[in-house]
């Protein structure tokens, strides 16, 4: 498998969170990615804490938008209420912060494993520094 240990724990995550909340068989995806991971885990068991983690925040972020789509029928392109709008908002706001710090944790597994890319951007925000007046 050609990809840094980053991206193999998350999609692993994911792959596993599907399986626990889905009937779709992913079970050979998870055979690959695991025993990938069980490379790495004969050297380093720390890697376990990695996965627990992003399995925590990708849940997370797996529930928000179920509770998004089953709240308001998403799939259903109905329009929604002002009201409804401002619900999904807090919603959208949450998946933000825990998708910020699920890549926090893939950045922490680049830096750990020296794989990947350090510089992940995601949900940018503006920082106003102010004008200086000449």
């Amino acid at each position: 498998m050609k990809m840094p240990i980053s991206e193999i724990v998350d999609r692993y995550t994911i792959t596993l969170i599907k399986s626990e909340n889905t009937e779709e068989d992913v079970s050979k995806e998870l055979i690959k990615y695991k025993d990938e991971i069980n490379n790495y885990l004969k050297k380093d068991n720390s890697l376990l804490y990695y996965i627990t983690e992003l399995k925590k925040a990708n849940l997370t972020i797996w529930n928000l938008e179920t509770e998004a789509h089953r709240r308001f029928d998403l799939d259903a392109n109905s329009p929604l209420s002002d009201i409804q709008f401002s619900e999904i908002g807090k919603i959208a706001l949450e998946v933000r912060k825990w998708n910020k710090i699920r890549n926090g944790i893939k950045y922490d597994l680049v830096e750990r494993y020296c794989e990947g890319f350090g510089e992940i951007k995601i949900n940018y925000t503006k920082t106003d520094y102010g004008k200086t007046e000449l």
